[in-house]
């Protein structure tokens, strides 16, 4: 099995772009679409893997599960936006709560997001996620980490920290697109906090964090 650090995966990223023309908003589209699978695949199409209490219902209550996506400012958050949109046209009931103002969003994120809004997607400022009472939904929930991606080099800070240690409080089941927020994709150390996800679905190739302890 090849296993990348970030900067290779970064330069694997930026090789398929330049030399072979495919463009990142297809890479983030792919992103997307690979997460939203993985979630079809565990809550909505009967699957055997135990993920959480949410398997204790009956699939046809499941149309009900509240699905929350949290997303950053970067490409991980981009990602995000589009399993969003993607699960939001399905049908699915989705909000996503978003860890930078909209107006300093770039690139693919900022395509991405512009999206997820004309799709009518339901896009709040992650304040909210801290305030909301979200335990005491009517509905199931399932949380879909897209805070923080590979590039992670420094310990996370307020109000992210925040937002990851309430997370990680709800004891819901999670979903990390491409490596848990928080986690060191070079050494697998926790920066500060990290979120503690029940699934991680990575693109491309797997990271060191992904099988060093203490991210293992």
């Amino acid at each position: 099995m090849k296993v990348v650090t970030a900067e290779e995966m970064q330069l694997i990223d930026r090789i398929t772009i330049e030399k072979y023309g495919i463009a990142g908003a297809v890479l983030m589209e792919r992103a997307g679409l690979a997460v939203v699978s993985k979630i079809n695949e565990l809550f909505f199409q009967g699957s055997d893997n135990p993920v959480g209490a949410i398997h204790e219902l009956p699939l046809q209550k499941r149309g009900n599960l509240k699905i929350i996506v949290l997303c950053g400012g970067g490409n991980n958050g981009g990602d995000g936006l589009v399993a969003a949109r993607i699960l939001h046209d399905q049908g699915k009931n989705v909000e996503v709560y978003l860890a930078a103002k909209p107006k300093d969003l770039k690139g693919d994120a900022k395509i991405n997001y512009n999206a997820a809004i004309k799709f009518g997607v339901s896009v709040l400022p992650v304040q909210r996620f801290l305030t909301d009472l979200l335990p005491l939904t009517p509905y199931p929930c399932l949380v879909v980490d897209a805070l923080l991606g590979t590039g992670l080099n420094k310990d996370v800070r307020r109000p992210l920290s925040d937002v990851i240690n309430k997370i990680n409080e709800l004891s819901l089941p999670v979903i990390s697109i491409d490596i848990p927020s928080g986690i060191s994709s070079d050494t697998g150390q926790i920066m500060g906090c990290a979120v503690k996800a029940k699934i991680t679905v990575t693109f491309g190739l797997p990271k060191r964090g992904h099988y060093l302890y203490p991210g293992a």
